[in-house]
Formats: C-alpha cells, structure tokens, sequence
C-alpha cells in the first residue's frame, strides 16, 4: 500500500483522486489551464494574486505540494522563475517543465530590457493556450477531444476580448496614446494596441530624482492623462510622479486569476474608464 501511494504521488496524482496536479506560476495561467481542462487536472498555483512575483519565495508546504505535480507550466522567465525554477526542479524531479512563451516573439520594455510578463497580450494568449493545449494532451491523451473542444471556445473567448478592445480604441481617436505605469508589465499590450507604455521604475531599479523629474515633464509636456497602478508596486515614487504631474491614478491587476477580466481592466485603465465587475 505504502508502495501504491509512492508511485502516485510520482506520477502527479492527488491522494484523494485520480486526477493528474498542474502547476502554474501565477493565476492567469489558472485561468487558461481551467478552461481548457475543466475539472479533468487540479491545478497548484506558485504565487497567489497580491505577491509580487519578481521577489516571491515559496513556503514548506508548497514545495511540498509541488512534488505531487506532474506538470508545471512556467510562464517563460518572470523573475520568480529565473531564482526559483531550478530548485523546484530538484524539488520534484519527475514533474514536467513546460515553457509555454514559446514561439511569442519578444518584445523589450522602455528600458530596453525583455518583457518576461507575455500574458497580458490577446496575441500571445494565443500561443500560450496552444502551449498548454498540447502539454495536457501530452499528460492526460485520453482526454485530448475534450482538451481540444475547450481550447476552441477560449480561443473564442481571447478573440472577442481583442475585438472589444480595439473597438473600443478605434470608437476614441482623440486619446492620447500614452500611458505611465510604474512596473512595465504592459510591453505586449502596448504593442498590440499601438500605445506607448513609460515605466517609472525598470528591472527592479528605483528612478533616481533626475530621472523621476524629467518623466514628470515629460508627461506634463505630452498631456499623458493617466497612470497605471499595481497594489503590488505602488509606492512613494508613484505617488510623487501622479502628483507632480497631474495624472489620474487608475488601478489594474494583470496578475489576477480572471485573466478576461484584467485585459478588459487594463484596456478601460488606459483610457481612463472605471469598469464594474460583470460589465
């Protein structure tokens, strides 16, 4: 028996079931994963919505629950993964590593460094359900119809989402077509969608004070009405760069689970709308 139970937990079982463990990064890719799994996987996920997932570190028990898992489906090379993934390998050697931004073309931030945050794009949501499509038909084959039949109605979902937004930006061509954020996590949105994206801060770097004051004129100087916040980075920077230059505060939160939602929020942030859930 005690044999029996070994060999599942190595496999990625659950103990109360037959059901294969997923492991993602971060909820988005809970998002993805359940709509195209259903209730055929339970899914694990590393750094739960309001941690910061560029400085996150895991605790006992979920390195413990990693090692039930037969799949992990990292997101490419977000900063918990570049300090992490090697250990959580080690952790669980029989668990799968799939990178699911594969065949994403890279885009680079305003400091020129490589966006690792890829979700937060219509286009390369497109690629990472592909990615993930065939990771679950790899892991679970009988279910493959099934996986397949979902992926096909959350590729409806991801077009209709990126249809609205650029109606919505085609229905306002008087806006500006920038945007201040302080964590550049929004390169792939801003390219999509024909925007300009300035960070406040870069690779984890703080803005010096010249830095800080040349941004502010320059969004005076450019009439950039808006900047974008995360409750994970906000800050006295953020706060002195909304004050001084005179722009709207506008929460978004790219890293929730419901990833239909947090593109619509970001779409409506950007223009300086306030959305209500179930609009």
């Amino acid at each position: 028996m005690v044999g029996c139970k070994s060999n599942q937990q190595k496999a990625g079982m659950a103990e109360s079931n037959d059901k294969p463990t997923v492991t993602v990064t971060i909820p988005p890719y809970q998002y993805f994963v359940d709509k195209i799994a259903g209730d055929k996987v339970d899914v694990n996920v590393m750094v739960s919505n309001g941690n910061n997932p560029e400085t996150y570190e895991p605790y006992a028990q979920q390195m413990m629950e990693l090692s039930r898992s037969a799949l992990y489906l990292k997101v490419g090379s977000i900063g918990f993964e570049q300090t992490w993934m090697k250990k959580l390998q080690d952790n669980a050697p029989d668990m799968k590593v799939i990178d699911t931004s594969v065949g994403i073309k890279p885009a680079k931030t305003p400091g020129g460094n490589i966006d690792p945050h890829v979700w937060m794009s219509c286009s390369n949501a497109r690629i990472i359900a592909s990615n993930i499509l065939k990771a679950l038909c790899e892991l679970e084959p009988k279910n493959k119809a099934f996986f397949e039949k979902n992926y096909q109605s959350l590729l409806k979902i991801i077009d209709k989402r990126d249809s609205t937004i650029r109606e919505g930006f085609k229905n306002h061509p008087e806006m500006v077509r920038k945007f201040v954020i302080y964590h550049p996590i929004l390169t792939y949105f801003a390219r999509d969608y024909q925007l300009e994206q300035l960070a406040i801060e870069e690779e984890g770097r703080e803005p010096s004070a010249a830095q800080l004051k040349s941004l502010i004129e320059r969004a005076r100087k450019e009439k950039i009405k808006f900047c974008l916040i995360q409750a994970e980075f906000a800050n006295r920077n953020t706060t002195t760069f909304i004050k001084e230059s005179h722009t709207k505060p506008m929460n978004i939160n790219p890293l929730q689970g419901d990833w239909n939602w947090a593109m619509q929020e970001a779409a409506a942030a950007v223009q300086g709308k306030k959305i209500v859930v179930g609009k």
